[in-house]
Formats: C-alpha cells, structure tokens, sequence
C-alpha cells in the first residue's frame, strides 16, 4: 500500500503542474512552485524555533508540553507538505496548517490533554480525578515487641 502511495502521489502532483501549467501559464506555475516552497521552508524554521520556545515556558510553569507538542506537529508537517512540489501537498497542507492554529490557540487558554489548573485566592488548584479508599484497609498493624 505504501509502495502504491509513493509511486502515485507524485504521478498525481505532475499531472497536477502540468494542468495547472496549461491553464495559468509556465512562468506562474513555476512561481508557485518557488514560493510554496520558500514558505515552507519558512513555516518550518519558525514552527521548530517556536515550538522549542513555547515548550520551554510551559515547562517552566510545570504545564502539560501535550498542546505545544502537537502544534508544533501539525506545523511542520504542513511545512514539509508545501516544501514538496505540486498541488496536491499544497492542498494537503492547508488543514495542516489549521490544525496547527487551533492547537496553538488551545495551547494559550488551557492545558490540552493535560490537567487544568488554576489559582484560587493564594491556592493553585490541580483539577484531577481520585477515589476515596478505605484507610484502615491499607494500614498495617504495628509489630511491638
């Protein structure tokens, strides 16, 4: 199935250049090419560098890494998706792109995938769930000897 993939996918991303090449000319086509691939290469620097700066702060402020992680994800795999040439990556790209946005924006108002906390007056407040156990099950008796 994978070998099937990677010998239809660009097959489909040359069919796709070279209708795109007939419909808006050869000089356009190779501009989109140029400049899909320089943003790219663009989201992915930024993305990385961006994604290791957040991952520090919420590191530092003992916050879950969950969000973080999966923003910086969801960026690069767009960035990848628009280095490779052709319109299918770059159509690919763009929900990519999204999901990096959303989880980014989940990221900032609370802890995605992780526990959610909160100050309470001079208290923080670690929402989590727990089960009351019967205390003198788990007590051993006392040897005195």
């Amino acid at each position: 199935m994978i070998r099937l993939l990677l010998l239809v996918v660009p097959l489909l991303e040359l069919a796709g250049l070279i209708l795109l090449g007939q419909a808006i000319g050869v000089g356009y086509t190779l501009l989109w090419v140029l400049v899909s691939g320089i943003l790219g290469v663009g989201i992915i620097q930024r993305q990385g560098w961006g994604m290791l700066q957040r991952l520090q702060l919420q590191m530092a402020r003992n916050g879950s890494p969950f969000a973080v992680l999966k923003s910086g994800m969801w960026g690069v795999l767009a960035g990848v998706l628009l280095v490779f040439p052709g319109i299918l990556t770059d159509l690919l790209a763009v929900p990519a792109l999204l999901m990096a946005l959303t989880h980014r924006r989940a990221s900032r108002e609370g802890e995605a995938d992780g526990p959610r906390v909160y100050r309470n007056g001079d208290h923080d407040v670690i929402e989590g769930e727990w089960q009351a156990q019967d205390e003198s099950r788990d007590r051993k008796p006392l040897d005195r000897q």
